[in-house]
């Protein structure tokens, strides 16, 4: 099948302004050294996963209180805001503002993915919004940890030699608008 020339000169100019915009021209792929502890890390770099079963691994690792496998699912200098706007710069940024929120205020949290859905932007670039449920233990103190909650989690994920990693993430939580 072939693609005309406009479409590819756009969907190439969307990866490259997302890319420059990272600072993931030079960026490599591979995951942080270190032995791979989940599903998610092992399947890191494998062609054929899909940007939505990424998102899916996002949930099993936070359930798992894995930040390490988490991070992995991102690239090297991807970047993640939370749904208290703070921005986690690099993987290792995100492995980092996870470990705290795992200890902190989600110790005892569990999300559930209600929806995801994925729209292709390009063959190598795919966003992935996924619906969330985050439920905390019944005995966790209201005041300490994040409370019931659900909303949505918007990814970007960029195919590099064969891998799919997110280099975006935001999280937004679902409210009432007024009236």
């Amino acid at each position: 099948m072939h693609r005309n020339h406009r479409a590819t000169t756009i969907s190439a100019t969307v990866v490259a302004v997302i890319a420059a915009a990272l600072g993931l021209a030079a960026c490599s792929p591979a995951t942080p050294s270190g032995t791979p502890t989940s599903p998610a890390a092992v399947r890191d770099g494998v062609d054929g996963l899909s940007p939505g079963q990424l998102a899916r691994d996002f949930v099993t690792a936070f359930n798992d209180g894995d930040a390490h496998a988490l991070a992995g699912l991102f690239a090297e200098h991807a970047e993640f805001v939370n749904i208290y706007g703070i921005r986690m710069s690099g993987r290792t940024g995100i492995e980092q503002g996870h470990e705290h929120a795992f200890v902190s205020r989600l110790d005892g949290a569990s999300l559930e993915a209600t929806d995801v859905r994925e729209r292709r932007v390009d063959s190598d670039v795919t966003v992935v919004q996924l619906g969330w449920r985050l439920q905390r233990d019944h005995d966790a103190d209201p005041a300490l940890v994040v409370p019931d909650s659900s909303g949505v989690l918007t990814f970007t994920a960029l195919r590099t030699d064969g891998a799919w990693h997110f280099i975006t993430g935001a999280n937004v939580t679902e409210s009432t608008p007024p009236s």
